[in-house]
């Protein structure tokens, strides 16, 4: 009996001081802070990165799906503040975006044998910005990185 007590009693200030350690807010980025007249640049840490996830598009053509666009898309912000807008707000984005997917298959930019994928980036960060900021001039998404962009063809017609 008195080895489970000291069992429970060791596993109770193990978690203990793993939960007290992990509350422990280090300073992550030690910079200093900049008076009113430094530029934005000289405060933030450099480049936040927020995952967009996948998206999926179907290609259509005669009402049949011919072929199905995937990509992997990274939102790059250009501090925290903005970074955490952009995580508060990703479902519109994630919306916008797809919007501007399905617009750009329905224009014919992904068929033929090769694709722009800077053509692509800049469509997803104008969308991505817009549906952020609601058409002003602040953009909260500094760049759009794709990590995969895929076609599928379908061979079942």
């Amino acid at each position: 009996m008195k080895a489970i007590l000291l069992f429970a009693v060791a596993a109770a200030l193990a978690f203990a001081g793993g939960y007290g350690f992990g509350r422990i807010e280090a300073p992550q980025d030690a910079a200093p802070v900049a008076g009113p007249a430094a530029p934005a640049e000289a405060v933030s840490g450099g480049p936040y990165y927020v995952e967009a996830g996948q998206l999926v598009v179907p290609m259509l053509e005669q009402g049949r799906t011919i072929a199905f666009i995937l990509t992997q898309v990274t939102l790059e912000a250009s501090s925290a503040d903005e970074a955490l807008l952009v995580r508060r707000r990703l479902p519109h984005a994630r919306s916008a975006m797809l919007e501007a997917l399905f617009d750009l298959a329905g224009h014919g930019r992904f068929n033929g044998p090769a694709v722009d994928p800077q053509g692509v980036a800049t469509a997803l960060l104008a969308s991505a910005n817009g549906s952020l900021t609601g058409r002003e001039s602040a953009q909260p998404v500094r760049a759009v990185l794709i990590d995969r962009l895929l076609r599928q063809d379908n061979t079942r017609l």
